[in-house]
């Protein structure tokens, strides 16, 4: 008869994903195993056989949380975040003092909104919450659609596979949500430079850019900087149309 211990772990393993461990996870794991009593002397063996049958829901549910912690903590989800970005953004994190704040610079080569929505293909969207732009701009490739406010930037993407924006951040990246979906919110200036399709950075230079907020609304990035709290940046994204 199949132990139950070894049946009930084998059936564990098997609808369990296995990523490959990090030195954090093996960290996590040792100072766990630390803490348990270790059996000793005579009969090792049949001894650890005995404290680990004693002991299997503790062993299951901490191999469970471990495999499923990837998933939930923070610096885990912002490594994520940082290797896939969202839509047409890739996030990079670096060590460091944070850049001074910047302004959103303005938008070069003014077009009304209609011109705009003509120029490009993919549906452009105006915050309600900010009324209409006083800028409008379309970006030389016409894959990005620009606006402004005051003290308030807009930016619209089309789709496309390699990222459009790379933004390095000093501070840890914050996870939100726009109508359910989930968004990053970079709290404090970065570094901003524009790529080409083959990822290579483009003829202009970085330029710093503050708080900012990066969701998607079907095949579109947006990102919306300025100088807003995340709750006002959240409220502001929920209201484009």
């Amino acid at each position: 008869m199949t132990d139950p211990l070894i049946r009930d772990l084998r059936a564990l393993g098997d609808h369990l994903p296995s990523p490959e461990p990090t030195a954090a996870l093996t960290a996590a794991v040792l100072a766990r195993v630390a803490t348990e009593p270790v059996p000793v002397k005579a009969g090792r063996i049949r001894r650890l056989v005995a404290w680990a049958r004693a002991r299997w829901r503790a062993l299951v549910s901490l191999l469970t949380g471990l495999v499923l912690v990837g998933a939930l903590t923070p610096p885990v989800r912002a490594a994520v975040a940082e290797w896939f970005g969202i839509g047409a953004v890739e996030v990079r994190t670096t060590t460091g003092a944070a850049p001074p704040t910047a302004p959103p610079p303005t938008i070069e080569g003014g077009v009304t909104l209609e011109e705009a929505r003509e120029l490009v293909r993919f549906d452009v969207v105006v915050p309600s919450a900010l009324g209409a732009p006083s800028q409008v701009g379309v970006s030389a490739d016409r894959m990005v659609v620009s606006m402004a406010w005051p003290g308030v930037r807009l930016d619209q993407v089309g789709a496309r596979l390699a990222p459009y924006f790379v933004k390095t951040v000093y501070d840890e990246v914050e996870f939100t949500m726009v109508d359910g979906d989930e968004a990053l919110w970079l709290p404090s200036p970065h570094e901003i430079v524009v790529q080409s399709p083959g990822g290579a950075q483009r003829a202009e230079p970085a330029r710093l850019a503050g708080r900012t907020l990066i969701w998607q609304t079907g095949n579109v990035t947006l990102r919306l900087e300025g100088d807003l709290d995340r709750a006002r940046a959240v409220e502001i994204a929920e209201s484009a149309r």
